[in-house]
Formats: C-alpha cells, sequence, structure tokens
C-alpha cells in the first residue's frame, strides 16, 4: 500500500524526503542522493506495459486512466510504499487519482502560499505575477518525463482535495517544520509506522542527527558542490526556505490578491487573522 508524501509544488515536499530518504538508509556519504529513495509519481517507469506512450504523444491527459492500474503494479509486492505526488486527490476524465485498494493514507505539507508564490516564481525561472496566476489555476497540469502528466490545481483546490480524501492524514505546516523539526519529523515517524509491519526504529539521538544532515544549509551546500538534478531554473532549488520572504518580495496588491482568494483556508491555517 502507498504512503503519500503530498504537497503543492515548493511546500516542503523535498525537505521531508530527504530527512526521510536519509533517516532510512545506511549510507549516508551522499544526503542529497538519498532523496532519490522516495519516489515520485507520476513517472514514466511505473506506466511501462500499461500505457503506449504513442497514446500519450497524442492526448497526454490519457496518462490519468491508468493511474489506478499503475499503482497497483507499485503495490504487486504487498509493501509498503512512501510516494511523493503534486497531484491533486480527485478525478481526470473521470477517473480517479486512486483508491482504498492501494492508498493506506497520506502526509499532507502544507505551506503559506504567498511564501509558495516567491519560492515557486525563482524555481520555475517566471514572475511573482506569472507564479500568483498558476496557484489560482484550477486546471493546472505540469508534465513529467514528457509525457506523464500531474493535475496539481490550485493551491486552495489541492489543499482541500486532499484533506477531503478518505484516508488516515498527517497534516504538517512548513512553518512548524522549521520551527520545530524534532517534534515534526518524529510525528511524521511514528505516523508512518501505523501502516508498517516492521516498524522505523523511532531513536532521538539519530532523529536529531538527520535533521543535521538533511538541514537546508547542508543540503544547499551539497546542490552548489555537485549540483541536484529536480533544480529547473537559474536558482538553486535549496535557495533559502525563509518563511516570511513574501513580505519583502510581494507587492502590497500581490499579497492583497492572494489573501483574499485564499482568505479562508489561510485563516484556518493561522496564516492570517
Amino acid at each position: 500500500m502507498i504512503i503519500w508524501l503530498t504537497s503543492y509544488p515548493k511546500s516542503g515536499n523535498t525537505w521531508v524526503r530527504a530527512f526521510l530518504g536519509n533517516y532510512l538508509s545506511s549510507n549516508l556519504e551522499n544526503p542529497i542522493d538519498n532523496i532519490g529513495r522516495i519516489k515520485s509519481f507520476p513517472k514514466k517507469k511505473q506506466f511501462e506495459n500499461i500505457v503506449e506512450e504513442e497514446i500519450l504523444k497524442k492526448d497526454g491527459l490519457e496518462i490519468f486512466k491508468y493511474f489506478i492500474e499503475a499503482q497497483k503494479k507499485i503495490n504487486e509486492n504487498n509493501k509498503s510504499h512512501l510516494i511523493k505526488t503534486h497531484n491533486f486527490y480527485g478525478s481526470v476524465k473521470k477517473s480517479e487519482f486512486s483508491n482504498k485498494e492501494n492508498t493506506a493514507g497520506f502526509i499532507y505539507i502544507v505551506r503559506d502560499p504567498r511564501s509558495v508564490a516567491v519560492s515557486y516564481a525563482y524555481h520555475e525561472d517566471i514572475s511573482f505575477n506569472k507564479s500568483i496566476e498558476q496557484m489560482f489555476n484550477e486546471n493546472r497540469i505540469a508534465i513529467n518525463d514528457k509525457f506523464y502528466y500531474e493535475a496539481r490545481s490550485s493551491w486552495k483546490g489541492h489543499l482541500l482535495s486532499w484533506l477531503g480524501s478518505p484516508y488516515p492524514k498527517l497534516l504538517i505546516k512548513y512553518e512548524d517544520l522549521k520551527k520545530n523539526p524534532f517534534y515534526n519529523f518524529k510525528l511524521i515517524l511514528e505516523f508512518i509506522n501505523r501502516f508498517l509491519d516492521k516498524k522505523i526504529d523511532i531513536n532521538s539521538q539519530k532523529i536529531e542527527n538527520i535533521i543535521k544532515i538533511s538541514s537546508f544549509d547542508s543540503l544547499s551546500k551539497l546542490e552548489n558542490d555537485i549540483g541536484f538534478k529536480e533544480k529547473l531554473g537559474k536558482s538553486n532549488f535549496f535557495r533559502k526556505g525563509d518563511v516570511d520572504e513574501w513580505k519583502n518580495a510581494l507587492s502590497k496588491n500581490m499579497i492583497k490578491t492572494i489573501e483574499e482568494k485564499f482568505y479562508q483556508e489561510m485563516k484556518e491555517l493561522n496564516y492570517i487573522n
């Protein structure tokens, strides 16, 4: 069964993957490489012998019809799988993202949308206005491996789709991770253990060590030294990771627009009063 690590882009998902990838690895020589231990969905390899790529070349949206079949393939070995996705939880072309036969639960990492707007603009090398426009787009689609579409929806649509899904969940705020990484990473490990027959050994000293190894500064230095394959734009993937950068980066009008659009959700998450 799959335990999803899900979030809107640039919300801290990769940091959680870094922690878990390193915590579960016996080789800590290159912590940035261990991020790849937590695979992403959808990716080309997961659809081999399931759908012909020629079909996707004609209509990329066809991929959504095969999501559940691809997840069945992942689950064939009857093991638990930690998998990252930015896909919203809903249906495209009348095909659901997942079902109870393939999903055990999920960890949702949420981040202040004002911060997401800034971080994503640097990640994609686009303007802040363009980044905000994409966050408002209910029909937002991204593409992996050329032909493997991912439906992201808006920041609000993504959040509500997952929180409204019928699975055990753990909601983690990026800002809380920054404030108290030990407490929140321990929560994540305890949540994952709910679904495992062979439990992860939760060791306080090990958590502290892995937090240091997987820290933003550590990963940023490694990215400068050896690179990181998930980098897209000119800026580093691990660029700043600040909580309040938006205060100086966005105009008052941009901030107002985001707060008005996502008022209810931001209020419930204590991002605004």
